[in-house]
């Protein structure tokens, strides 16, 4: 596809995108075009439009923008239409009831980069591991990203190697051969699991959800503090988690990648 740019679309996108994460839900015009590096000019032009259309909601009081109500059916028929992230999320429910984590959904973004789609929290977990819908991670950093990169060719994973593997935290994985050793594994085993990778004193057992062509579409985890993840939970985990994604791969992603 030809890479069209439109400078104030993309600018009305970045500027959605910002006030759907959590840190940024309510903000001012200073606020916004400092985080989106633009004028104040500019900025307020494209806020005005979107505040018209009611994609984006502005408070006289506050003086502060956040998303607007037309967004909720938006994303509701969003939803309804995308088949596959519906039916994977109600089985992701299912897998946070049943390990008592919390348990994400993830989706290979432009750039490099992976977001959060879907969340749920375990009713019972008493100490809670809140993730943010929207909110965007590395594609090389922890089990998400194995996942997805795993099952690509061997020459790609050196496109990632040759420029540098970025450290994150002392448990990222930036040695090239054990982080193509990781990928190996993961390749082999269906799923992957790291600690501390990405975020210190957070593990994640992640496996891939397949599409058709058999391309990771999603990929499903589960989230836990790593001082509280024993052996026998990760086992546990895994043989919950596996099922759930290996019986997606084979269904509802498969017929829904042969209708679009």
């Amino acid at each position: 596809m030809t890479d069209y740019h439109v400078p104030s679309v993309s600018m009305a996108a970045q500027a959605l995108k910002l006030l759907a994460r959590y840190k940024y839900r309510s903000c001012t015009l200073t606020e916004l075009s400092e985080a989106l590096h633009v004028s104040k000019t500019t900025c307020l032009r494209v806020m005005r439009t979107l505040v018209n259309e009611d994609f984006v909601h502005y408070d006289e009081a506050t003086k502060k923008y956040g998303l607007g109500p037309y967004l909720i059916p938006l994303g509701n028929r969003a939803s309804e239409l995308i088949n596959s992230v519906a039916c994977a999320t109600q089985e992701m429910r299912k897998v946070a009831a049943a390990t008592g984590m919390t348990t994400v959904l993830v989706q290979r973004m432009r750039d490099d980069r992976l977001m959060y789609i879907a969340t749920a929290e375990a009713p019972r977990d008493e100490i809670r591991i809140s993730v943010s819908v929207g909110q965007q991670f590395p594609l090389t950093a922890a089990a998400f990203g194995r996942c997805f990169l795993a099952f690509e060719s061997e020459e790609e994973w050196e496109k990632y190697t040759a420029r540098g593997l970025q450290k994150y935290t002392e448990g990222t994985v930036t040695d090239p051969l054990l982080w193509r050793r990781r990928l190996l594994e993961t390749r082999k085993r269906g799923y992957a699991v790291s600690h501390g990778e990405s975020r210190e004193g957070l593990s994640a057992i992640a496996a891939p959800i397949f599409g058709g062509d058999d391309v990771p579409l999603l990929v499903m985890a589960c989230i836990a503090f790593t001082s509280q993840l024993r052996d026998e939970d990760l086992e546990d985990v895994v043989n919950t988690l596996l099922p759930v994604t290996k019986r997606l791969s084979m269904g509802s992603f498969h017929a829904f990648a042969s209708q679009v």
